[in-house]
């Protein structure tokens, strides 16, 4: 049996600042390598249809013409055209949202995409996936060497999934928020939002565990706010299944995700 103790410290804005002598530090930057935004994958070929066009649901209602709406980046920044149109043929690599803290065997490096276009009502036909990417800073480029899909074909995953009923069960941006990657031991450990959850999975994207997040330490903060087993929620937990928390059940309002984590060598036994 494998155990996979989180830790998991919490403090908030109000603490005390730590002050501290302010000093400079000459630094240069010694090269800038660019993936485009408009990068785009073709989803696996045993995936859903629905995963072909990607973004449908960004919209008031439903639509399938891909690249028939100019996007924008939103009220909260100007609403200013980016130049890309959804819904997108095939699914957007970029939104890296992790990188691991060690290569691959060939030096490459393992990123990790975020789960789609920002919330899980409009994510469901938004893949979930990993890469091995190489930046050439002499060049300016990147190149995309391997991307892994996550899929669940042992039903490891404790809810209903998006593609539930299909067999690859491929996961999407409606079932996991993943905000950092680390790979330890030949496995893929991905830290998400929506649990939160640290997910479990194989250099190929099976997923072999889903780990609720437990607080082992609190900082500046009630303990009434991690319940008996310690485990934590956010609003919008699938335990809760509400936007509204009447009960008081979420332990925090919003988790904001596992959105950095190391690697450590996990207790066996």
């Amino acid at each position: 049996m494998r155990r996979i103790p989180a830790l998991l410290t919490l403090a908030l804005p109000f603490c005390a600042p730590a002050f501290a002598q302010e000093q400079t530090f000459p630094a240069t930057l010694s090269g800038h390598a660019l993936l485009p935004a408009m990068t785009l994958i073709a989803p696996p070929a045993d995936a859903p249809k629905d995963a072909a066009i990607s973004g449908k649901f960004t919209g008031p209602v439903r639509n399938e013409v891909a690249g028939s709406v100019p996007g924008d980046t939103g009220a909260m920044h100007g609403k200013r055209p980016t130049g890309l149109s959804l819904p997108f043929e095939g699914q957007p690599l970029q939104r890296l949202s992790g990188y691991a803290m060690n290569c691959a065997t060939d030096g490459t490096v393992w990123t990790l995409t975020d789960n789609g276009f920002g919330s899980k009502a409009n994510s469901p036909d938004a893949l979930l996936m990993f890469h091995r990417i190489a930046p050439d800073f002499e060049t300016g480029g990147v190149t995309v060497a391997e991307t892994v899909f996550l899929r669940d074909p042992d039903h490891k995953v404790p809810f209903r999934i998006a593609y539930d009923g299909t067999e690859g069960r491929y996961l999407t941006g409606a079932d996991f928020d993943p905000e950092s990657i680390q790979i330890l031991d030949e496995r893929v450990f991905t830290g998400e939002e929506f649990g939160p959850y640290v997910i479990e999975a194989t250099l190929q994207g099976h997923v072999v565990a889903v780990h609720p997040v437990m607080v082992k330490r609190i900082v500046l903060i009630d303990t009434a706010s991690v319940d008996a087993g310690g485990f934590v929620r956010r609003i919008g937990h699938v335990d809760l299944m509400a936007i509204a928390d009447p009960d008081g059940r979420a332990r925090i309002a919003t988790a904001g995700g596992t959105e950095g984590h190391c690697r450590s060598s996990p207790s066996r036994m």
